[in-house]
């Protein structure tokens, strides 16, 4: 996953990873372990609510959580 990519989306859109959590249905907490590596991925569910949260292209999409 290219996190530093997923960070710069949040700050295009004036997202915290907060709005983030909240905007997927995951903890604060949860949300930062993903994105840091530290624990599970996030689940295809998480991505695609977060392609839509963020308005991400399918290239994008697959930029950040695919490659």
């Amino acid at each position: 996953m290219n996190a530093a990519m997923l960070k710069g989306k949040l700050r295009e859109k004036s997202m915290t990873q907060l709005d983030a959590a909240r905007g997927i249905g995951i903890s604060l907490s949860a949300f930062n372990a993903k994105l840091n590596g530290t624990h599970r991925e996030f689940s295809l569910g998480e991505v695609r609510a977060l392609k839509n949260l963020l308005g991400l292209d399918n290239a994008q999409t697959e930029q950040i959580f695919f490659s």
